[in-house]
């Protein structure tokens, strides 16, 4: 009988299918529309290893004043980051005009831009972060009015954080030292035209998640693009970067002025000269009250500026040559020589990250307080095989007008870097 019980026929057993039977079968769920794709999420990453030499051969194993590019004569596993976005299109439904973003960054960079420590990178050696993380939404007004929150990639300064969206490997002494990293508040951006976009924030402060006093600082940029080939941004923040007190503690130390206003300014000026050359100029202008750190000098105003030149030639879509010439000044003495060495040399014990070192702090001198005028002009030749792979070699002179670098163990006015790159983009 082909009834058990009376439950009826027993159904035959399921075919066995073939290898390829079965992978034919995979490829065609696959190509069933995902909630991924209907949604429009976008998944992006590299990863960015490289190897630097310094020719002072300095004892501390650390390049003096940089601040990514830290380990003097030694591969770096700088950073793997993934992101997760959806961007909103404002053409499309309501649903359309909501996105965000989610950068997870992984590596030695990670501990730099970090951003709970009130701009002061390299106190701890956690190698995660999130770079970015916000929503956006394009509110149907006029052409578009795209209004984001959360942590964000600051309007200050030219240069980035990832380091291959930079013309070079290593980042100014204006960018690493003078610039904030990110922000995190609300951002509103407008696109009047074709020639004029205009955004205004209201954030927390440089580099802070966690506010470290009570006031906000506003950061703006205004785009102008009036020729093709031209393109000129005025960009700046002002407000109170500096701690207040918590729970009896004061963070900043024991001068910190919660109501002190850091107030800065500057301008990218891009030109196009030719279908392979761009030139970009930026100067920058800061100055914050009760920052000074040099000696006889505690309570007044503290100033930093510099210029930032580029020159890119592509000589096709794989090879290009870069040249950058940059010179900074720290009049109060209160972005250069602040950091710390990682572990012990000599009696000096520092904490992890090895950032914005120099040789006045191993000497113990101190950190900071040394008002100096820094220059650096730095040659880069990239080579992209795919357009998935970007090599690099780069060599970097730097020079103070002071003693900050060091030859060995002893102090120098300069310091020269040889550095190989490598990035996959994914």
């Amino acid at each position: 009988s082909n009834s058990v019980f009376g439950q009826g026929p027993v159904a035959p057993p399921a075919p066995t299918l073939t290898v390829q039977e079965r992978l034919d079968a995979l490829e065609k769920k696959s190509d069933a529309p995902s909630i991924w794709k209907t949604l429009g999420f976008k998944a992006s990453g590299f990863l960015d290893v490289a190897y630097t030499h310094n020719f002072n051969n300095p004892n501390t194993n650390l390049n003096q004043l940089h601040v990514f590019d830290t380990n003097a004569s030694s591969f770096m596993p700088h950073l793997v980051q993934i992101m997760l976005e959806r961007p909103a299109d404002a053409s499309g439904s309501a649903l359309d005009r909501a996105g965000f973003r989610a950068r997870l960054n992984f590596g030695s960079d990670a501990r730099v831009t970090r951003a709970r420590t009130n701009y002061q990178p390299g106190v701890a050696s956690d190698e995660v972060d999130f770079q970015e993380l916000y929503a956006e939404y394009i509110l149907p007004v006029g052409n578009g009015l795209k209004v984001q929150a959360g942590k964000i990639n600051t309007l200050i300064g030219y240069e980035v954080i990832n380091s291959w969206e930079n013309p070079n490997f290593s980042r100014t002494f204006m960018f690493g030292l003078g610039q904030a990293f990110t922000t995190t508040g609300i951002r509103l951006t407008y696109t009047f035209n074709q020639i004029v976009t205009a955004s205004v924030g209201v954030v927390n402060g440089w580099d802070n998640v966690d506010d470290n006093n009570k006031g906000k600082t506003v950061e703006w940029l205004v785009a102008l693009t009036p020729h093709e080939r031209l393109g000129v941004n005025f960009y700046g923040s002002v407000g109170p970067e500096q701690s207040n007190t918590v729970g009896g503690v004061v963070p900043g130390g024991a001068g910190a002025n919660a109501s002190a206003k850091r107030t800065v300014a500057g301008a990218i000026i891009t030109f196009k000269a030719t279908s392979q050359d761009t030139v970009i100029l930026e100067p920058y202008y800061a100055n914050e009250a009760n920052a000074n750190l040099v000696a006889g000098k505690a309570g007044k105003n503290a100033r930093w500026n510099g210029l930032g030149s580029y020159l890119i030639h592509d000589f096709d879509d794989q090879w290009s040559l870069r040249l950058r010439g940059e010179i900074f000044e720290d009049a109060g003495g209160a972005r250069t020589c602040t950091g710390s060495i990682a572990g012990t040399v000599g009696s000096f014990t520092g904490v992890p990250g090895g950032w914005n070192t120099c040789a006045g702090a191993v000497g113990g001198v101190g950190a900071g307080g040394i008002a100096q005028t820094l220059w650096a002009t730095t040659y880069t030749l990239q080579y992209k095989p795919t357009p998935s792979l970007i090599t690099r070699m780069e060599f970097r002179y730097d020079k103070s007008n002071h003693n900050v670098f060091l030859n060995g163990g002893d102090p120098s006015n300069n310091q020269e870097t040889l550095s190989f790159q490598v990035v996959y983009l994914f």
